[in-house]
C-alpha cells in the first residue's frame, strides 16, 4: 500500500517535532510513502535550515519525493530557488499523488 503525505501545516507541531521521520512514522503504519508535498504554511519548514535538513536526509534515506506547492512558496516570499531536491509544482502534483496512490494522509489545518 503507498500513501501519499499532504502536509498543509505544522506551526502549531513544530516544537513538539522531535524529527521528521518519527513524525511521519506515528502517523502511519509501516506503509510505503510515495511523495511529501508540502502546502500552505508548511512550505515554510524550508527557511529553517535545520528542520530543511531532516526533511531532506528523512525523504534520502527512504526515497521519498519531496514537492512544494510553486503558489505556496510565491504567496510567502520564499525564493523558489530553494534545493534542488526539492521538487516545485502546481497543484497537479498533489491531484496526482492523491490519484496514483491508495491512501493519502492530510496533516495540519490550512
Amino acid at each position: 500500500m503507498t500513501t501519499f503525505v499532504c502536509i498543509n501545516n505544522l506551526s502549531d507541531l513544530s516544537n513538539d517535532l522531535e524529527s521528521p521521520k518519527i513524525f511521519v512514522k506515528e502517523r502511519l503504519s509501516g506503509e510505503k510513502i510515495s511523495g511529501l508535498f508540502f502546502y500552505s504554511n508548511a512550505v515554510n519548514e524550508f527557511l529553517n535550515e535545520a528542520r530543511l535538513t531532516e526533511w531532506l536526509d528523512y525523504s534520502l534515506s527512504e526515497g521519498i519525493s519531496v514537492y512544494a506547492c510553486r503558489n505556496s512558496l510565491i504567496k510567502r516570499n520564499i525564493s523558489e530557488k530553494i534545493d534542488p531536491l526539492i521538487k516545485v509544482v502546481g497543484l497537479g502534483q498533489l491531484i496526482e499523488g492523491v490519484l496514483n496512490n491508495n491512501k493519502t494522509i492530510v496533516i495540519g489545518s490550512l
